[in-house]
């Protein structure tokens, strides 16, 4: 008979410094919680009214969104435009 031996988890962010600073207003997609927070917004959005909102409330500028997130720049780049008028 195989014996079940439990594993005890260790907190991964042992020692770090979790403390805020000023930097960290100025690169706001640093933290994991707000990066998977900008994906999930984005991958939401059914229109590109909605992406530049996203872009707005996370204060990412829309040429630094195309560099730095290129897949999700790719997943919104068909999305209607909601201020456009419609045919």
């Amino acid at each position: 008979m195989l014996e079940y031996t439990p594993v005890q988890l260790q907190d991964a962010t042992l020692g770090v410094d979790h403390s805020m600073n000023e930097q960290d207003d100025d690169e706001s997609l640093d933290s994991q919680r707000d990066s998977s927070s900008f994906w999930l917004a984005m991958k939401m959005a059914s229109s590109m009214a909605e992406v530049r909102g996203v872009l707005h409330r996370f204060d990412v500028p829309e040429e630094e969104f195309a560099n730095r997130f290129p897949s999700l720049a790719k997943l919104v780049q068909g999305l209607p435009d909601e201020t456009a008028p419609s045919a």
